[in-house]
């Protein structure tokens, strides 16, 4: 999967910074809003197995892919024991600790990915405490959003460039009202679904309540 370490390493660069780091900025605010010390799974953390701005944040990561879980090790070797590979899209790790409970669970541009986005909502938000959140980022489709059409022409064209198209790497496509309409849980509510900077990008919030 080419593209996905090319864009990876490019998001803290800009321009794809513009998208990417409002993002962050709104994971960050949610998991510090749980207080000191937040215990944070972050589902397909990529090469990110941190929350950029929460340093005091007891994280576990997994991902998909081992090659990612491989480079996070080696970044950040101390916490080597809390990063393990998904042995499928809606399958957690069995490892020590990934059960839970957590405080947040993060998922920064994953939902898109996964072809059945409800059943896999309802897999990764299975740890949460009573009053845990799950934050779910994803691209914005909806109809005044802009992100469309530059996916289709500049970011189409880098792609095929890496070697890659990016025409059917997002079979799950949101806009705000759907993205409301996802129901990870019948025992969560929603917060809200936010638009980040520029509307290229959805920040879904949702409750554990029982």
């Amino acid at each position: 999967m080419t593209e996905y370490f090319v864009n990876h390493a490019r998001r803290t660069r800009f321009p794809w910074s513009l998208y990417h780091d409002d993002i962050s900025r709104r994971i960050a605010s949610a998991v510090r809003s749980h207080g000191p010390s937040p215990h944070v799974l972050i589902v397909g953390c990529g090469l990110e197995p941190l929350v950029p701005g929460v340093e005091d944040a007891v994280c576990f990561a997994c991902d998909i892919d081992a090659r990612s879980i491989e480079a996070c090790r080696q970044c950040q070797p101390a916490m080597a024991a809390r990063l393990a590979v998904c042995p499928a899209p809606d399958v957690l790790p069995q490892d020590p600790g990934f059960e839970g409970p957590f405080d947040v669970v993060v998922a920064k541009e994953v939902v898109e990915h996964v072809s059945g986005p409800q059943a896999w909502a309802r897999v990764v938000s299975r740890g949460l405490r009573i009053g845990g959140e799950l934050v779910l980022s994803t691209p914005n489709y909806g109809r005044f959003s802009t992100l469309p059409l530059i996916e289709s022409t500049i970011l189409e064209a880098l792609a095929r460039l890496d070697g890659y198209s990016r025409r059917e790497i997002h079979p799950s496509r949101f806009d705000r009202r759907t993205l409301a309409l996802l129901n990870p849980s019948p025992d969560m509510e929603l917060i809200d679904v936010s638009a980040s900077f520029l509307g290229w990008a959805l920040v879904g919030r949702w409750r554990r309540v029982r």
